[in-house]
């Protein structure tokens, strides 16, 4: 019996990475209304090792469990959007400046090796998106700080579906890409003020224009007065809203 107990927990803990993985990397969009029956098919598990890791990510306000037989993903706010920034900002800063001091020769060839894949993925919305959360993780993880990073993955698993929104309405990544070869610059020569120009440059153009894509195409008031997105299912693949400097590694306008 107990042997079972540790294959289930580690079952759920699985069904739950994988899940998370999905919703972060947008394969399982904000809106979008799925079975637990059907997540249970596609994982190839029982419902049970399903419903227990979509009760966790509900008690991370990650999702929303609708009748014990459904699951979407929760929406946020702008204020929400606005609030997720100025937190990831301090605290994604914060372990990459931390990652300067600790990084090794080693790990810089680690995450150049990334920075590679990522730059090549660059016309692939959904892969960029995978990659990107690589590499922005291949430098935090080098902070040492394993308490930080469960903090900072939480907050990308509340945030990481509406990045479906930056790389989508953008025909052009190189303003991203921009600041992630700034980050891994700033790696090598340990420049943390470089470093955090670059971080926030990378963060503040993704807001931008996931804030403006909430607020010109899916504008509904909550109770609160905040505008917040229902339904991803009719984004378009391809489209600009507006050009952005890609000299500018500071994020200003």
């Amino acid at each position: 019996m107990k042997l079972t107990k540790i294959e289930n927990k580690t079952l759920r803990q699985k069904v739950y990475e994988l899940l998370k993985e999905k919703i972060i990397t947008a394969e399982i969009l904000p809106g979008q209304k799925i079975s637990l029956r059907n997540l249970a098919a596609m994982l190839e598990v029982s419902l049970m090792p399903v419903r227990e890791a979509l009760w966790q990510l509900e008690s991370e306000k990650v999702v929303i469990i609708q009748s014990n037989r459904h699951m979407r993903v929760n929406n946020l706010t702008t204020q929400e959007m606005e609030e997720a920034y100025r937190i990831r900002l301090t605290l994604e800063t914060m372990a990459a400046k931390i990652a300067c001091d600790l990084r090794s020769a080693s790990d810089l060839s680690k995450v150049k090796s990334v920075l590679l894949e990522l730059q090549e993925s660059i016309k692939e919305p959904k892969l960029y998106l995978k990659i990107n959360r690589r590499f922005h993780f291949e430098i935090y993880r080098l902070s040492k700080s394993p308490m930080l990073i469960d903090i900072i993955d939480g907050l990308w698993a509340r945030v990481g579906p509406y990045f479906y929104l930056h790389t989508t309405e953008r025909r052009d990544l190189s303003v991203p890409m921009k600041f992630h070869n700034a980050m891994y610059e700033a790696l090598i020569e340990r420049d943390k003020r470089k470093m955090n120009r670059a971080i926030s440059g990378d963060l503040k153009t993704a807001a931008d224009d996931i804030l403006r894509y909430i607020d010109s195409r899916y504008q509904l008031m909550d109770h609160s007065g905040s505008h917040t997105i229902t339904d991803f299912s009719q984004i378009p693949e391809k489209r600009s809203l507006r050009g952005d400097d890609p000299d500018n590694l500071t994020g200003r306008r």
